[in-house]
């Protein structure tokens, strides 16, 4: 459980949604599931951008600390933030209350850095696999074929799924 002095919590900016009256306590949740859940949320447009670019700190009750890095405070308009907490409230069991707090880069994972990485990642897989494919390797060698920088690209990206 995270706890902050009073002072503390008072000298961090923050936009929060109203909670509310006697709110009960919502499901648990952890950083790997908050991404999963943010991914599937049907969010569009600046709401989606403040979804992605926020990283789980807690959910204490219905108080759902999210971290955000100081470029993208300006998505935490309270329009936004109250539509987010609009579209937690069913996968959450409840309207959370959410409070921001600055992303301190190494400690925290957003659903944007999870896509880069794995989108890194096939990346990488599939230039591994074409650079190892034994015809491309006989066209290189053999007649002296050369693959065009950054043309590889993985099935699902092409639309090839």
């Amino acid at each position: 459980m995270r706890t902050e002095a009073p002072d503390q919590a008072d000298a961090t900016p923050r936009a929060e949604a109203p909670a509310p009256a006697g709110a009960p306590k919502l499901r648990t949740l952890d950083a790997h599931q908050w991404l999963d859940l943010v991914a599937d949320l049907p969010l569009r447009g600046p709401v989606r951008e403040l979804a992605a670019s926020a990283a789980f700190v807690s959910l204490d009750g219905a108080v759902l600390r999210l971290a955000l890095p100081e470029a993208d405070e300006h998505l935490k308009a309270p329009i936004m933030v109250h539509q987010l907490c609009e579209a937690l409230a069913g996968p959450l069991g409840g309207v959370p209350q959410i409070r921001f707090e600055t992303a301190a880069a190494s400690e925290t994972v957003t659903l944007h850095e999870r896509n880069a990485r794995e989108r890194d990642a096939r990346q990488s897989n599939a230039e591994t696999s074409f650079m190892s494919d034994p015809d491309v390797q006989r066209l290189m060698s053999q007649q002296g074929a050369r693959v065009v920088p950054d043309s590889i690209r993985p099935f699902e990206e092409r639309g090839f799924q």
